[in-house]
């Protein structure tokens, strides 16, 4: 391994693009593994050289080591992290990006946590993100910049819940999902998994490492939350494009946006996405997960289907945009939504709901 400044003290390098999003601080603190003094004392020296020449703020990412690492469990700090959705056609943050950034403010109020993360690249190509524009929203209501950790890479729900786990900052216990209404199951089934997935790959990287004390060898765990933000129920159906294949996804009604999530969970497409090849090939997410290996999947997805089929019986009266307009609808939903089956109704009659909705 020629040219490389710590050849036998860094990640192997397929491990390294598991964790691709942790390259700029995993490459030499990843060698406090090693037992040899002096290789550690010329790893330091790299880092030091690696800090020296590059503006990275080093101090505010999270360790891969579990010994090292950020996340405190038991501590009563938290983190919420709002998830994106695609920018309208001019760059504009359409209402469900709104009604969630200042959900993620009243949690700040609440003090309930002390970071923001606003997360979200440009998958719609419009030349801007959606984390850029989240901070925006939040810093015109009131919330500190220095607050809100921008993170604009992630494409996709999976990649937001990766690249997150970079940001949280030292001494956090709790971690709450900031989303809306229809996109909380299976945002919450997905950081499950990609979670216990982290987890459970560096409890096996690190278990003979004699720097990690634990007797357990158990990666410190964060509290996961569900933080939901209620959508707009709009009776406006002239002003819902469902049926055009090229309209805009906020053009959407509500109620498709809900019934699209619960075939998502319904049909399986979600556990397998997370372990097949993307759908989009400009996705960069690079990780397969197989949820089958995680001992908490079945009861984390059961769970998941419940509450969507439980959000989409309710939503299904929106049948306009979630756009905040005069055709107002009660909103019909008791947040957050029951995790427990509909009555009468089980994992497999999913489609049961969808046909009375669409009927």
């Amino acid at each position: 391994m020629a040219g490389n400044p710590c050849p036998r003290l860094c990640i192997p390098r397929s491990l390294l693009l598991l964790i691709s999003y942790f390259l700029a601080t995993s490459t030499c603190l990843a060698s406090a593994s090693v037992a040899s003094s002096t290789a550690w004392v010329s790893s330091r020296s790299f880092l030091e050289r690696s800090r020296a020449t590059t503006k990275m703020d080093w101090d505010s990412q999270n360790r891969i080591p579990p010994w090292m690492s950020n996340i405190q469990p038991g501590s009563s700090q938290g983190v919420a992290v709002v998830l994106g959705q695609s920018l309208r056609p001019d760059g504009k943050p359409p209402q469900v990006l709104l009604d969630r950034a200042l959900k993620a403010k009243d949690l700040l109020k609440e003090g309930k946590v002390s970071r923001i993360i606003v997360t979200g690249g440009d998958p719609a190509g419009v030349g801007t993100t959606e984390a850029f524009e989240m901070r925006k929203v939040l810093v015109s209501a009131g919330i500190p910049r220095e607050v809100i950790i921008l993170e604009s890479q992630a494409e996709t729900t999976a990649e937001n819940a990766w690249y997150a786990l970079r940001w949280i900052p030292r001494g956090t216990g709790h971690f709450y999902i900031v989303t809306s209404d229809f996109h909380m199951p299976r945002a919450t089934y997905i950081f499950q998994e990609v979670f216990n997935y982290f987890y459970r790959s560096f409890e096996e990287h690190f278990k003979d490492d004699p720097l990690w004390k634990d007797p357990l060898k158990r990666y410190p765990r964060l509290e996961l939350h569900q933080a939901v933000a209620q959508s707009f129920c709009s009776g406006n159906v002239s002003a819902s494009r469902d049926h055009d294949p090229h309209a805009d996804i906020d053009d959407f009604s509500l109620r498709k946006r809900v019934l699209d999530e619960l075939r998502f969970l319904g049909t399986k497409e979600v556990p397998h996405a997370l372990y097949g090849q993307p759908l989009d090939n400009n996705q960069i997410w690079p990780v397969q997960i197989n949820v089958t290996l995680d001992p908490e999947n079945e009861v984390n997805f059961r769970k998941a289907l419940a509450q969507i089929m439980n959000t989409a019986q309710a939503l299904c009266i929106c049948v306009g945009p979630p756009e905040v307009s005069s055709a107002s609808i009660q909103y019909p939903l008791k947040l957050p939504a029951s995790s427990e089956f509909p009555p009468g109704l089980g994992p497999n009659t999913w489609q049961q709901i969808q046909r009375k909705c669409k009927a």
